[in-house]
């Protein structure tokens, strides 16, 4: 498990144990989980949230050691993607349409980090919040460019 990412995820999500809509009208709870089981009344208890975290930070984690194969990274790279992808969803951080993900294959890092930077909208509109949050995983993967 990467724990800088576990780290940085949990410093940039809060946890809520009571479903909330979030910025793009989903149904969210614990570290930011959605789905189809997450609607309105969904409670969790703590130990919920934090083992849901830990799955699906693993999974993001499996999901973006493959998306850039054979290429390996070092652990803040992984980590900056692994929040993205956890953020925003693994085929749309990763997928083979995915610009973050052409730039990584090819080890341009400073063009990668400003595809990233692009991903700051929802239903359109610019979010403060997200434009933040991708400029600090942005440094997060350069502070692990060799």
């Amino acid at each position: 498990m990467n724990q800088v990412a576990l780290d940085f995820i949990k410093a940039r999500e809060k946890c809520r144990l009571l479903a909330y809509q979030d910025s793009g009208c989903k149904w969210t709870v614990g570290w930011g989980a959605t789905g189809p089981a997450i609607g309105y009344g969904t409670q969790w208890t703590q130990a919920e949230a934090e083992a849901d975290l830990i799955a699906r930070v693993g999974k993001v984690e499996t999901a973006v050691s493959m998306a850039v194969a054979p290429l390996r990274l070092t652990l803040q790279q992984e980590a900056a993607l692994i929040s993205f992808a956890y953020n925003v969803g693994t085929f749309a951080a990763l997928g083979p349409d995915s610009h973050v993900r052409a730039f990584v294959k090819v080890r341009n890092w400073l063009a990668a980090m400003k595809a990233l930077l692009t991903w700051d909208h929802v239903a359109g509109v610019e979010m403060q919040g997200l434009f933040k949050r991708r400029c600090e995983e942005a440094a997060l993967f350069l502070e692990g460019t060799v």
